[in-house]
């Protein structure tokens, strides 16, 4: 069981290590192998348990992640005011003192949507209402 944990954790390094945005897959044979290759793998972690060894559980696995440095190049504190604090202000708005505006776009399509409707057409004819008045714009 430690052995296919080992394997596991090292099969998560070397796709970390090896991995390419632009796989150059060109031919058919080499997308067959590397399948056929996941397929092995796959079958030596999560298959059936050899030499009287237990089958290791996906749940149990626990995965690492790694954080890296990122390296910009360049000194990011030259371009911000003297004591910036990226923080200070986190936590004081008031949500309720903010006051919303919805601004209403006229949407032209391009065509008069009547045309492409049936006769007497009202969207909202079997909808319940609370009052008994019914509004309905006919063109």
């Amino acid at each position: 069981m430690l052995r296919q944990l080992f394997v596991f954790v090292l099969a998560l390094f070397a796709v970390n290590a090896f991995a390419n945005t632009n796989p150059e897959i060109n031919t058919l044979d080499e997308y067959l192998d590397l399948e056929i290759e996941k397929l092995e793998l796959e079958q030596e972690l999560f298959g059936t348990p050899t030499n009287g060894e237990d089958i290791i559980s996906i749940a149990s696995v626990e995965v690492d992640e790694l954080e890296e440095e990122v390296t910009i190049g360049f000194d990011t504190t030259e371009y911000l005011p003297e004591d910036f604090n990226a923080r200070a202000g986190m936590g004081d708005i008031d949500w309720n003192t903010i006051e919303l505006y919805e601004v209403e776009e006229e949407l032209n399509l391009g065509f008069d949507t009547k045309d492409y409707l049936p006769k007497n057409f009202n969207p909202y004819r079997g909808m319940d209402c609370e009052a008994s008045i019914v509004i309905s714009f006919n063109y």
